[in-house]
């Protein structure tokens, strides 16, 4: 294992605009999609459970499967008319498709006009993770067979579609079952990157603390990141010796504007106490708020 000096391009950080990483004297990372990186196995099983949900509710569904290619990242939900929006960065759409077909420009123009999309209007709901394919492939599926008359008495209007599908993917990913799957075959899911242990020990090397703030739970984070980081961890270290501060069940965004308060984990089995006093450097941590985080960085 080799640190550098000045990292190799392979090992750098890059953003959009001009940034000093001198004045930057703490640097937050997320885990899933960012540290952790998932084969499209994990969206095809989430996609699975999800489906298994829903034909659990009635719905008629035993056709579908998962389309890795039928949604990307970035794309916004219209939940009010069932479309798929692509809009450049003011918010003028580029693109749309209702359900899994393509809208022409015209019928684009008549159902928009020049509006400019807004994520502050709750009819929008922006697939900003990769998290969000599994639910966005299957809205649009759903969205078709409700034109076509498919879903029978289970047809619904295109807001409580989405809804629908949006309360039973959270149950999917939050009740366990699916994280335990992952869990037991990780090799099955997850892309193993050095070059992501390396980045983190260079910015260790050059003075940098490092914090891990994660909406994953706890044996899911220590799973997850045993596998992934410390086979490429220098002899005698683990992954928690990358960072200042670990924060798991955060509930992003709700972190930066909620007054949660953190809970230290104790021991591996997950076990956990009131925080009492500063938070401790290389101590894990539970929910919390953006607040104390700051107060612990100074």
């Amino acid at each position: 294992m080799h640190l550098h000096d000045s990292a190799p391009p392979g090992r750098g950080i890059y953003c959009n605009r001009t940034l000093n990483m001198r004045s930057i004297k703490v640097v937050g990372y997320d885990m899933d999609y960012t540290l952790v990186h998932y084969r499209v196995h994990w969206e095809r099983r989430a996609y699975d459970h999800l489906k298994q949900r829903l034909l659990g509710r009635g719905l008629p569904i035993e056709q579908l499967t998962f389309d890795a290619k039928l949604v990307v990242r970035g794309v916004i939900i219209d939940t009010h008319r069932g479309n798929f929006l692509k809009t450049n960065r003011f918010g003028y759409i580029k693109r749309a498709y209702h359900g899994t077909t393509l809208i022409d420009h015209a019928r684009v123009r008549q159902q928009y006009m020049r509006r400019i999309v807004s994520l502050r209007d709750s009819r929008y709901h922006f697939m900003n993770t990769l998290f969000a394919l599994s639910e966005g492939c299957m809205y649009a599926q759903l969205v078709d067979m409700l034109d076509a008359g498919k879903l029978g008495e289970h047809a619904l209007g295109y807001q409580d579609l989405y809804e629908l599908v949006r309360d039973n993917i959270n149950a999917a990913h939050t009740e366990g079952e699916l994280k335990t799957e992952i869990m037991r075959d990780p090799a099955k899911y997850v892309v193993l990157e050095e070059d992501t242990v390396l980045t983190l020990l260079d910015q260790k090397h050059a003075g940098k603390r490092l914090m891990l703030i994660t909406n994953s739970e706890w044996s899911y984070t220590l799973a997850m990141m045993r596998y992934a980081f410390d086979r490429f961890m220098p002899t005698r270290q683990t992954w928690r010796d990358l960072f200042d501060v670990v924060i798991v069940a955060a509930r992003k965004p709700h972190f930066f504007d909620n007054q949660s308060p953190l809970l230290e984990i104790v021991d591996d089995d997950g076990l956990m106490r009131p925080l009492t006093g500063a938070l401790k450097p290389k101590h894990s941590y539970f929910g919390g708020n953006a607040v104390a985080l700051e107060q612990h960085l100074g």
